[in-house]
């Protein structure tokens, strides 16, 4: 191996640490994973943060991963096996429906955008790589947390923000969890004005060959477009995310 940059390394370290915590870090909690002092981490930290590849919450002074680092996954993302894979399931999805069709992957208590595609008659929704979202009132997190492990249920359920977005959002993790049986059971999430008013949403999860969901397919748009054809845009959708199961190694 070549000779290598250790202030590029350790910043990388930095960005590991951060990733794997699976919440915010203190300056105090990342130098315990160093044995350089904690002005040498406060300053990579300082320089990571520049660039927005971290983040630092301006109250509890706490690091997590930066807006940067969405950004490159969701390019990634774009430009990965999920262009030649899964986006011509994508764009049939939008050609059936003519509804804002996206992939996503869940990242503890929310949902990332990995990919949109929109229609280009009218945009009702503003959709875009790397956006977030609650998982436990989406349609698109509720598809992934109904097929992911207990650990990642557990995770996402604990760390949730069980607001009211609208009057018909759940209220504990207790009633997402009954939710998750339907999910299950008819490969269909559904989200009916839970996280946005008006704004209907279905999903499907897309597993791998173990049958764990690494992604979630969906669509989302006005409920006056979406319900007079909820039967067919629903099946629409279980389809698709069958259908990209299939290409990633899923076996009935």
């Amino acid at each position: 191996m070549g000779a290598t940059i250790q202030s590029l390394e350790r910043g990388l370290e930095i960005v590991g640490v951060i990733a794997r915590a699976g919440r915010p870090l203190s300056l105090t909690e990342i130098s315990e994973s160093f044995s350089i002092d904690r002005s040498s981490v406060f300053r990579l930290l300082s320089t990571l943060a520049k660039h927005s590849f971290v983040l630092q919450d301006p109250d509890t002074k706490r690091y997590s991963l930066g807006y940067r680092m969405l950004e490159y996954a969701g390019l990634y993302g774009e430009q990965s096996h999920l262009e030649s894979l899964i986006r011509p399931i994508m764009r049939r999805v939008l050609a059936s429906t003519k509804q804002n069709t996206h992939l996503a992957i869940l990242d503890g208590a929310e949902v990332v955008f990995v990919a949109v595609e929109q229609p280009r008659e009218s945009i009702s929704l503003n959709l875009s790589v790397g956006m977030r979202e609650p998982s436990t009132v989406t349609a698109l997190g509720r598809a992934l947390l109904a097929f992911s492990d207990a650990d990642s249920v557990t995770v996402a359920l604990s760390a949730a923000d069980y607001r009211r977005y609208t009057e018909k959002s759940p209220r504990s993790a207790k009633e997402v969890m009954r939710s998750l049986d339907s999910v299950r059971a008819r490969r269909l999430a559904i989200d009916d004005g839970e996280y946005k008013k008006g704004i209907v949403c279905f999903a499907s999860p897309v597993l791998n060959h173990r049958k764990e969901a690494l992604f979630s397919i969906g669509i989302s748009g006005p409920a006056d477009l979406i319900r007079p054809q909820a039967d067919s845009f629903a099946e629409i959708v279980r389809q698709a995310g069958i259908d990209a199961s299939l290409l990633l190694g899923y076996s009935r």
